[in-house]
């Protein structure tokens, strides 16, 4: 990503509504894994960014250790900063052969230009003891891409199939595979198409990432969290997200 993103993303990831409902979603599924094996869990952040999600779970009983990778000098910075234990490293270059993680977790990383998700996947699997689980969320639908893509160095969107269908490929077991931000989704797409009709504008230009009022993002959250609870009974066609769960045997 541009500096910029990752100033804009130290800044709000602890507020923003979005970052806020990521970050519990994985949180609780952290912890319904952690009672599925009976302990604490070692979780490895592939692709950490600048450490929100990674100074969330160290303060979670149900973590026992964190680390992470990125490659961005200045998303390092900002997670060392916050005291996380991180490393230099690509995601296409992960350590094969170290199963150390009881759970990997990689956030809206499978999706930048710069990663091969093959071989991305393949490093991933590797950390994971038997029977770990591997936590993935992307950018879905191709029909949503925007600027904002463009800008965060997005370089491609997931559909269901195909994720798992890597995911296998790669000899992990997919156990959920759901899109979520569905209420979003045709608002978002409105919003591709009226960008199409405008000239092309700087991908220098600023963040289209901002803070909403208090009362909005609050609302947002809880839209969101309504969401989750309707799609444990009624799985939901679309999303501007999609979250994968997948175990190694």
């Amino acid at each position: 990503m541009q500096d910029q993103e990752y100033h804009v993303l130290a800044a709000l990831e602890q507020r923003h509504w979005w970052y806020r409902s990521l970050r519990r979603r994985v949180v609780e599924r952290l912890k319904r894994e952690a009672s599925r094996q009976g302990r604490a869990l070692n979780v490895f952040d592939a692709g950490c960014g600048t450490g929100g999600m990674l100074a969330e779970l160290q303060s979670e009983a149900s973590i026992a250790a964190t680390a992470g990778c990125d490659l961005h000098p200045l998303a390092l910075t900002y997670a060392r900063e916050r005291g996380l234990q991180v490393v230099e490293r690509s995601v296409n270059e992960l350590p094969v052969g170290d199963a150390l993680y009881d759970a990997v977790i990689s956030l809206d990383v499978l999706y930048h230009r710069q990663v091969d998700p093959a071989r991305a996947l393949v490093g991933m699997a590797a950390m994971l003891r038997p029977g770990g689980l591997l936590l993935i969320n992307v950018a879905a639908m191709p029909c949503l891409e925007r600027r904002h893509d463009r800008r965060v160095m997005g370089g491609r969107r997931f559909l269901a199939e195909g994720l798992g269908l890597q995911v296998r490929a790669v000899g992990l077991q997919p156990e959920s595979i759901s899109y979520w931000n569905s209420w979003l989704t045709p608002l978002l797409w409105v919003q591709t198409r009226l960008e199409a009709l405008l000239p092309e504008g700087d991908d220098q230009e600023d963040s289209d990432v901002t803070l909403p009022p208090l009362g909005l993002n609050n609302l947002l959250i809880g839209l969101l969290q309504w969401e989750e609870r309707v799609s444990r009974s009624l799985p939901l066609p679309w999303g501007s997200s999609l979250m994968l769960l997948a175990r190694r045997p």
